[in-house]
């Protein structure tokens, strides 16, 4: 069977497309469990596996959603700030610039808002192969092997 495997960039997503089995479903599913991602839930026919971040490696959390309907496969991944990042960034930036002794704290405390704000607003990221500034090589690695999972989970007999 030839599969037709088409992905896209929908700005904070990436979508892959595909057709296929069950068989197909248990390649992707192990392919994943490999490249450490966990089972975050599933159901009869979604799928949800996040991949905790190895900030270190210059990897951050990834999430994947693939969700089946019939042969025809939706796949979803993208690169993620966790809330919880965000929530103690923020607890760290108002318990702690107003006692740190910063020389204009006030605007320590303005770019750090902005910070803030800027995660919130733009706190997913998809893998797109020609990623520019924010996570670049993260994103670009992740376009690459996702492919490559993905193409081989849907060909192989």
């Amino acid at each position: 069977m030839k599969a037709e495997l088409s992905i896209r960039q929908l700005g904070r997503l990436t979508r892959a497309t595909a057709q296929g089995g069950d068989a197909q479903f248990r390649n992707l599913r192990n392919a994943l469990l490999l490249k450490n991602f966990v089972i975050a839930a599933e159901r009869e026919n979604v799928l949800e596996l996040r991949r905790r971040a190895y900030v270190t490696q210059d990897d951050w959390p990834m999430r994947v959603i693939v969700r089946r309907d019939g042969s025809r496969f939706e796949i979803d991944y993208y690169l993620y700030i966790p809330w919880g990042w965000i929530a103690a960034f923020t607890f760290l930036m108002l318990l702690v610039l107003p006692f740190a002794g910063i020389p204009n704290a006030p605007l320590a405390f303005g770019l750090a808002t902005v910070v803030a704000a800027l995660a919130i607003y733009r706190q997913k990221f998809d893998c797109r192969p020609n990623a520019r500034f924010w996570q670049q090589r993260p994103r670009q690695r992740w376009h690459d092997t996702m492919e490559r999972l993905l193409r081989e989970a849907f060909t192989r007999p």
